[in-house]
């Protein structure tokens, strides 16, 4: 197979070489058309051949520099390749095999050619042999052709795994790694464009514009990318044009004559531009603002300034330096490249008179002198930088696979398909200090990294030679924070300027104020109606798009132009809810205050004086510190509010437990066996003792909530329940202070739970045990329902459940701690009687011990013979704080 593509290579075609120990191909259409009959090629093209000239100078001047493959020369194989992809083809495999031009195709001379070829290949086993075949210097390929012919040569150059730089192909398909493997590219792809595009039209504030792309390859998504992205940002497209190379651009250009959209933006190639450029001329299309990309020659800027007068481009044009332009009317250019520039050389040497052979070198240079100074000719030179930089990549890529140091560089073989897979490693990585950017870099996909775009615009002259001045008004630069410059006052200077103000036509008119959005009428008009926006949105801009939504919390104002924080629902003392809640609390306050004269009247009986009169008052107190809680709970809310409730809150129900928790254990520790006769006896059945200690543990729960709430605060934040729906509630940042606070009186409460369990079979007269049991059962149960329910609502349900639930907490413990007491005091004065609850004592004791049972009957009389001569003593009797035994068990 290869071999007869080798035979089909030999054809009498123009190739310029330089010699080198490592070379780079060149695929460069300096011609136009190839006529495959005679193998000839025609019409002579000054800018690839400028190329050509670029890709010598980029080699001498590397092979002059002693720090970049430092003892290795590099040189250079260039092809003329037409522009015709077979033509391409054969010069690829040219190249790749080293072939060197021959005269005929006959069979002979294909056999001489392979055994010679064949002779020179260095065999090895670990190397394949089509890649052994492959020219053991070449390092990969540069070429400037057109998007199909660069398809074609990627072909050959990623199934040999070599590198292949386009200095021409912009197509958005050839980022795409995994079908264009090998390909890098020093121009940026047209993908770039579109974002400026859309800048520069956002920086004119420019709304109704019409779009035209052209691709030749159908399935390239840049118009697409375009529409959306301009879509995007609120740009209303009235004609949208996709055009490939069948499309009708005729009917384009009658569109655009039609279009009341005074702005149209062209993304397209040089050629596609001309295209329309003389459609729009013959239908007459002016007074149009252009926007382009692709670059402009003299033919572009041939048009009448009613078509072209104030046009802006995006252009890459990079202006080569003056060392270039001498290089190019040096005697090396005439005979290095005199194969390409022959034919032309002798067509100008015939505008001469005794112009002969001998005269070529002279004939040459004055004909590149008068090139370089032609308009047209340096406008095409801009292609020359990104060839310049192709070379260097390659260069800078060897230097690192050859492994060179400052004066040496390793000898490698370069076919070798590890050391091609190194090769393009190193290329894809590198950077180096370039033409086209300062650092140069490719990309994921093997795109330029960093690109600085020109903003030009064309200002018509009168009266002058010279029609247009081509001024750069701005730069775009990707890696830049501000990516468009853009300088107002040099844009649209001069007569026949159409640089429009406004894109947006008469009919159109007008736009959407705040508070509206506009919405499409149609979309070959691009007109639109103005909308109020919907409830809860606003717009704050004009000609807005959309309404955004207001956050949660907020809703509009009567423009629908803000958005405004939702007043909170704020508690009131004369709501419904807290009139009944005032209504209960008063009741449970009336009991309160009742008991508590009942005790205070009957406090000299033996059932009050059995179950601590002191402690039964700081009771009294603690129920009536958790109706002031409620109180507070019902409230309008305020930072103060919310800590003094807190700690209110705590405080209370810690001071009700800790009394609780000291009676239990003070009742517990007294009916133990031989306890009376113990040194601890006097501390536990003193008045003074119990209520010390529980005037101690509150202490400790006070001191935890004020440092809690100084540490983290308790504060009051807003609730967002809905749109138009806000409470206020209190809320610490952390609610720690809640959990250490809420977890200390959970522990007393525990462990008063246990203690009242432990005594729940005592007398029920002394101490009242089983209702404290069940009084601690209660609490408990009621706190761990109440708390995770205060913290999972809010606004009047979080008042409600806290505040209710304090007052039902409140009377629940009252009346489990007093009711029986008091149902004894008023309907039962029998039982209120010294001899009674002596009798339940001895009894208990009794019954402790094992004891036979005692004939209460008999123990009765026993007990009131004892009272009666005052040698029993019963609990609680004591008038003043000394220690008294309960009761001498020994005696009884």
């Amino acid at each position: 197979m290869i071999i007869t593509l080798i035979g089909l290579t030999h054809e009498e075609e123009a190739s310029v070489k330089g010699n080198g120990d490592i070379i780079v191909g060149g695929l460069l259409p300096v011609h136009k058309k190839y006529n495959a009959d005679t193998s000839k090629c025609s019409e002579f093209n000054w800018k690839h051949f400028m190329n050509a000239a670029a890709m010598m100078y980029a080699t001498e001047k590397i092979n002059q520099n002693s720090s970049l493959l430092p003892n290795v020369t590099l040189g250079y194989d260039i092809r003329d390749g037409c522009n015709n992809g077979d033509n391409v083809v054969r010069q690829v495999l040219d190249v790749l095999f080293d072939v060197q031009d021959q005269n005929s195709c006959e069979g002979d001379n294909d056999d001489k050619h392979y055994a010679s070829f064949s002779s020179n290949v260095t065999r090895s086993n670990n190397i394949p042999m089509i890649d052994q075949m492959v020219n053991n210097k070449l390092l990969g390929f540069i070429d400037a052709s057109s998007a199909k012919v660069t398809g074609d040569i990627q072909v050959t150059a990623k199934s040999l795994r070599l590198p292949q730089i386009s200095s021409t192909a912009t197509g958005s398909q050839f980022s795409n790694k995994k079908v264009f493997a090998t390909l890098f590219r020093t121009i940026p792809p047209d993908s770039q464009v579109v974002p400026i595009a859309v800048s520069i039209i956002n920086h004119f504030n420019w709304k109704f514009i019409s779009l035209i792309t052209y691709s030749a390859d159908k399935a390239d998504p840049t118009h697409k990318n375009a529409a959306n992205l301009f879509s995007a940002n609120g740009i209303c497209l009235d004609v949208n044009e996709k055009l490939t190379y069948d499309s009708n651009f005729t009917t384009a250009a009658i569109n655009i004559k039609e279009s009341v959209a005074s702005v149209v933006v062209i993304l397209s190639n040089r050629a596609t531009l001309l295209r329309l450029l003389r459609l729009f001329k013959e239908q007459n299309v002016t007074d149009k603002t252009l926007v382009t990309s692709g670059s402009w020659d003299t033919e572009v800027l041939s048009f009448g300034p009613e078509l072209i007068g104030g046009m802006i481009g995006i252009s890459l044009k990079q202006q080569p330096s003056l060392e270039f332009l001498n290089y190019l009317v040096q005697a090396p250019i005439c005979h290095n490249l005199k194969p390409f520039l022959i034919d032309k050389v002798q067509e100008y040497g015939k505008t001469i008179d005794n112009y002969t052979a001998s005269k070529f070198i002279p004939t040459c240079l004055k004909l590149m002198n008068k090139t370089i100074q032609s308009e047209s000719t340096l406008k095409n030179l801009y292609d020359v930088a990104y060839i310049i930089d192709a070379v260097y990549a390659l260069a800078h890529a060897a230097h690192i696979t050859l492994k060179c140091n400052q004066s040496h560089c390793h000898h490698l073989q370069i076919n070798d398909p590890v050391i091609r897979k190194s090769f393009l490693q190193n290329l894809s990585g590198l950077s180096f200090a370039g033409v086209t950017s300062s650092s140069f870099e490719f990309d994921k996909n093997g795109d330029p990294k960093y690109t600085k775009y020109h903003i030009v615009n064309s200002k018509p002259r009168l009266n002058q030679k010279q029609k247009y001045i081509i001024q750069v008004v701005g730069s775009w630069q990707a890696n830049m924070p501000i990516a468009l410059h853009i300088d107002d006052s040099k844009v649209g200077i001069g007569p026949f300027s159409n640089i429009s103000h406004s894109s947006i036509p008469d009919l159109c008119l007008p736009l959407c104020q705040p508070g509206t959005y506009y919405q499409l009428i149609a979309l070959k008009t691009c007109c639109w109606t103005c909308i109020p926006c919907p409830l809860n949105t606003i717009s704050n801009q004009t000609q807005s798009s959309i309404c955004n939504p207001c956050p949660s919390g907020s809703t509009t104002d009567s423009n629908r132009t803000q958005c405004r924080l939702t007043q909170p629902l704020l508690l009131k003392y004369n709501s419904l809810q807290n009139i009944i809640l005032l209504a209960y609390l008063t009741i449970a306050v009336a009991i309160t205050l009742f008991i508590w004269i009942v005790l205070i009247k009957y406090r000299q009986t033996p059932v009050v004086k059995a179950s601590d009169f002191i402690l039964s008052q700081m009771y009294l107190i603690g129920i009536l510190m958790c109706l002031l809680t409620a109180i507070l709970l019902a409230g309008p809310i305020t930072n103060f509010i919310c800590g003094l409730s807190f700690v209110l809150f705590c405080t209370s129900i810690c001071f009700i437990m800790s009394i609780i928790l000291v009676k239990t254990i003070r009742i517990s520790r007294a009916f133990q066996a031989n306890f009376s006769k113990s040194l601890r006896s006097k501390a536990y059945l003193s008045r003074c003792r119990p209520a010390l200690s529980a005037i101690f543990l509150t202490l400790v729960q006070v001191i935890i909530c004020i440092v809690a709430n100084n540490l983290d605060p308790i504060t009051v934040r807003r609730h967002v329940i809905s749109q138009h729906l806000v409470y206020l509630q209190c809320i610490s940042s952390t609610r720690i202070g809640y959990f250490i606070a809420l977890g200390y009186f959970f522990l007393i409460s525990v462990v008063c739970t246990y203690m009242a369990f432990k005594t729940r079979k005592l007398p029920d007269n002394f101490g009242e045990a089983k209702y404290i049991s069940f009084t601690t059962y209660i609490t408990l149960i009621a706190l761990i329902s109440l708390i995770p329910a205060y913290f999972g609502t809010a606004g009047p349900f979080q008042a409600a459940i806290s505040s209710f639930g304090m007052v039902t907490l409140a009377l629940a413990i009252l009346l489990c701690m007093f009711g029986q007491r008091l149902y004894v005091i008023l309907f039962q004065p029998e039982l209120n009687t010294r001899e009674n609850i002596m009798l339940e004592v001895a009894a208990y004791s009794f019954n402790s011990v094992g004891s036979q049972k005692v004939d209460k009957k008999n123990f009765h009389a026993g007990v009131t013979n004892l009272n009666a001569s005052d040698n029993m003593p019963i609990a609680s009797e004591t008038s003043t704080c000394k220690p008294k035994e309960l009761v001498d068990l020994k005696q009884t």
